[in-house]
């Protein structure tokens, strides 16, 4: 049955339930006593606000966070929302800015992106060229042809005149071991020229209380690049007679470690294939063993390595290569007397780096630098036709990060068409283009067939580098491929991806490869350690907070008393992990009970409807949940009554929270949206108890409803921080959707439950598709609604990818609905009826087994 718009200004039903019951029980899941504003800004919006104005907005004593943990509450964080905001009395705005101050130190012990990522901030900003004195090191260790003096002294002046008080060198983001670097680049530059020693000797006295005063373990969250950059510079400085601590532990642990490196790849054969980026990208760290005329080939057309002055000052050292003398020279002309850390930005340096972010799950983090990147993209990216393949992977890389991110932008076909045709720059271009060009396939829009073609080809030539994997292969290159065949790009549940991303990442062999798309960013692996670990402690910060909602969840199930009943199935573990695909920030936890609590209630009302043979019995519901009034089914079979009571007093519940937070009563449409659930699901018994054979069209007519998105997908979207108002109701669009995604949703599960179904006698499409098509097997029926379901995940895609395309959580909600339905019941596994094996590892290890970590 079709929800017309005209529901969300009729009421639907005479009575509405006390719910003090379940309140008492739920404490009352709450974010703030009043409505949100119509100019509340977007859920990702507000949480990039709270990060940077954190610390204003501890006004609270932690200890209330334990007090209310005491009680028996679904969404404790809602609870302690409510009450801690009412005791600060804080502002509408400020709301989710305040809601993670709960999370103290046993609970959350750090949600916050540190300060130390202004670096990262910087990074994200396409115009932003802050000069670094490391950088200026490199160049200034350049000699002119004769050899007697610096080819650019006004380096040398600005090292000296830019010299901090405490006698290093840097900006104030640096980190603690950038300084150090920094500071040693720029003393060895100075002793090399003899010049300015008033500030060689403040430097070195510098590094010498910064070596004694530092472990071996503080080099853990250094990336190889530096690691050995900072290790090559000792070796210089030992050399030039700098006078520094050779013999603290520190010291020795680089120089040797450094050492046996250097070591390992002295003879390596074409160490420019084989080496990790992660240590190509910094070639000045291994400048005594890299192969300086093989390395020029990835120079830019421009004269720079990298995009790095100071790879290019040691490649123009070891070459003299004129190119790169151009782009140093030019570089000087425009930046004065010193350089930045990285020139030009490369747009697909910047958007690996997005990814990166991404797949760790902390991209909310930088949410504004993300967001303002994206639209100057959009608004000034023309795609270009050009014969440089590392060009064509960067059209592919905008192209992708574009629509993924919901602009509208076309696939160039000269471009797409250039990288499948040229087998020659297939195998130039290697592994990393082939997987860009994948992923950007797999966001094809109906018709686009330049995208069906760059899969087949990508597709291909990936499961064939699969098949010729040697042992000097990177193992993680090779599992990255294979998990990316293996789970459509765009259906991936993100923050349980992260967990697996994590994994990949932190292969400790410094010269393989670990994440083959970051390519040669600098940028991304020099903060790769950092950002690694920050992530393993926002996991390990967010599983702590999942674990007490499970608890919460758990305690209201049983009180519900949903689970006494043997034929009904426990789906809190699978629901809750497909939520928190949702809406994974600590600040939804009222998002994520809607989402669980409603998916628990629609699998318990369909499991009844199953088990009840008696069709006088289920009309008797139907009536209850249409006229929302209990005492109806006072005389019906205890599961039947026990399933109407707990549905009745949860839904009251959520229309309460919702009404508080958009501002008016929408317990009308939440009803009807519950009527309309359970009155396909009747429909669907009666033709169970006549033995009627619907149509296909029949069929769908009814059994999208009876799918059950209804009271967990609409419902929930109010609580994604967005107001959503009356008018928005009305949009077609908005039900359109609804109506997409549950037939897609419907398909895929008859797919998944074909066997069940058919032992069970009920209807499915492939019954259905069958008596239509006599002459298929149950099989060939299968495939054929299989292909439907690709059909219809295209045209879905292309509706949630499009930003002017109904609203914003809207498109969030449904899209989270569409990674669960793929989650739940991909390879034709249906994950709520039978959790499958690999199912429940994911979610023991997502929600239960301690991820490894440091200190960020």
């Amino acid at each position: 049955m079709m929800i017309h718009p005209a529901i969300v200004s009729s009421g639907v039903g005479s009575r509405r339930m006390e719910a003090c019951t379940l309140s008492s029980l739920l404490g009352g899941i709450r974010i703030s006593g009043s409505r949100l504003s119509s100019t509340v800004a977007s859920r990702r919006q507000t949480v990039a606000s709270f990060t940077d104005n954190f610390a204003s907005h501890c006004r609270t004593s932690p200890k209330l966070w334990h007090k209310m943990f005491s009680s028996s509450s679904v969404g404790h964080l809602g609870a302690c929302a409510r009450s801690v905001l009412g005791a600060a009395n804080v502002t509408k705005d400020t709301m989710a800015k305040t809601a993670m101050h709960f999370l103290d130190s046993e609970v959350m012990a750090e949600v916050n992106a540190p300060t130390s990522f202004e670096d990262i901030r910087d990074a994200l900003k396409i115009d932003s060229y802050p000069l670094s004195a490391y950088d200026t090191a490199w160049v200034a260790l350049i000699s002119n042809d004769e050899g007697d003096g610096p080819l650019f002294p006004q380096t040398l002046e600005w090292i000296s005149s830019n010299q901090r008080l405490d006698g290093a060198w840097g900006c104030s983001s640096d980190t603690f071991f950038d300084l150090i670097t920094s500071t040693l680049a720029c003393l060895v530059s100075l002793k090399t020229w003899n010049s300015a020693p008033k500030c060689s000797l403040e430097g070195e006295q510098f590094l010498k209380g910064a070596f004694t005063s530092m472990k071996t373990d503080d080099l853990t969250l250094v990336s190889p690049g530096m690691f050995h950059a900072l290790a090559e510079l000792l070796e210089e400085a030992s050399r030039l007679d700098i006078s520094l601590p050779y013999s603290c532990s520190v010291v020795e642990h680089l120089r040797i470690h450094h050492g046996q490196l250097l070591h390992s790849l002295k003879g390596t054969h074409d160490l420019i294939k084989t080496c990790s980026t992660r240590l190509l990208s910094f070639p000045e760290c291994i400048q005594h063993v890299i192969p300086w005329n093989h390395i020029s080939e990835l120079q830019s057309a421009d004269g720079d390595l990298f995009s790095s002055p100071a790879a290019t000052a040691c490649l123009y050292m070891k070459t003299r290569d004129n190119k790169a003398l151009c782009y140093l020279n030019g570089l000087l002309d425009q930046f004065g007397s010193a350089v930045p850390s990285s020139y030009p930005k490369r747009v697909s340096h910047i958007l690996s780096l997005i990814d990166h972010l991404e797949r760790l799950n902390i991209d909310r983090h930088f949410h504004r630098e993300i967001h303002n990147v994206l639209e100057t993209l959009s608004r000034e990216w023309t795609p270009k036709i050009d014969e440089d393949t590392q060009d064509m992977v960067s059209e592919i890389i905008i192209f992708r990060a574009l629509r993924e991110h919901g602009y509208l932008v076309l696939p160039e076909t000269s471009v797409f068409a250039r990288c499948c045709k040229a087998s020659a720059a297939r195998e130039k271009l290697g592994a990393r283009c082939m997987l860009e060009l994948y992923r950007a396939s797999e966001l094809k829009f109906p018709g686009e067939e330049i995208l069906d073609y760059a899969k087949d080809i990508s597709t291909t030539h990936l499961t064939t580098l699969l098949s010729q994997t040697s042992e000097s292969d990177s193992r993680n290159v090779m599992e990255e491929i294979k998990y990316v065949l293996d789970f459509p790009y765009f259906m991936r549940n993100l923050p349980q991806e992260s967990m697996i991303y994590m994994d990949r990442f932190q292969y400790k062999d410094e010269t393989m490869e670990t994440y083959v798309e970051t390519g040669f960013s600098r940028t991304t692996h020099a903060r790769g350690p950092r950002l690694l670990a920050f992530a393993k402690s926002n996991f390990s910060s967010c599983q702590s907070l999942y674990q007490k909602e499970l608890e919460s969840l758990a305690r209201w199930v049983k009180e519900s008393r949903f689970a006494e009943f043997s034929f009904v199935r426990q789906p809190l573990y699978p629901s809750y992990l497909t939520a928190v695909g949702v809406a994974s920030g600590p600040e939804m936890a009222l998002a994520r009970a809607s989402w669980t609590m409603s998916s628990i209630m629609t699998t318990a009302v369909d499991d009844l409807f199953d088990e009840i043979a008696d069709v006088h019995e289920l009309r008797l519901f139907v009536e209850c949940v249409r006229r929302w009034d209990l005492s109806l089914v006072e005389n019906c079979s205890e599961p039947l009554k026990v399933i109407a009571r707990g549905v009745l007093s949860s839904v009251n519940f959520l229309c309460e929270e919702v009404s508080k937070i958009q501002g008016r009563d929408l317990s009308h449409l939440f009803q009807r949206l519950w009527v309309d659930l359970v009155m396909s699901m009747l429909t669907e018994a009666e033709w169970t108890a006549s033995g009627h054979q619907p149509s296909s069209d029949e069929y769908i007519d009814t059994s999208w409803v009876s799918f059950a998105l209804g009271p967990i997908v609409p419902v929930t979207t109010f609580f994604l921080g967005s107001v959503i108002s009356d008018e928005d109701l009305e949009d077609q669009e908005y039900w359109d959707l609804f109506r997409s995604v549950s037939t897609f949703g419907r398909l895929l599960n008859d797919c998944s439950t074909q066997q069940r179904d058919n032992e069970g006698g009920h209807v499915s499409s492939i019954t259905a598709h069958m008596r239509e098509h006599p002459e298929l097997t149950a099989d060939q029926a299968r495939i054929a609604i299989q292909g439907q379901v690709r059909e219809r995940a295209h045209e879905v895609l292309s509706k949630l990818l499009n930003p002017s395309y109904t609203l914003p959580p809207v498109r969030s909600g449904w899209l989270g609905m569409m990674r669960a339905l793929y989650m739940m019941y991909y390879r034709n596994v249906d994950g709520f009826s039978n959790t499958p094996a690999e199912l429940k590892k994911i979610i023991k290890r997502f929600f239960f087994q301690p991820i490894e970590s440091e200190q960020a």
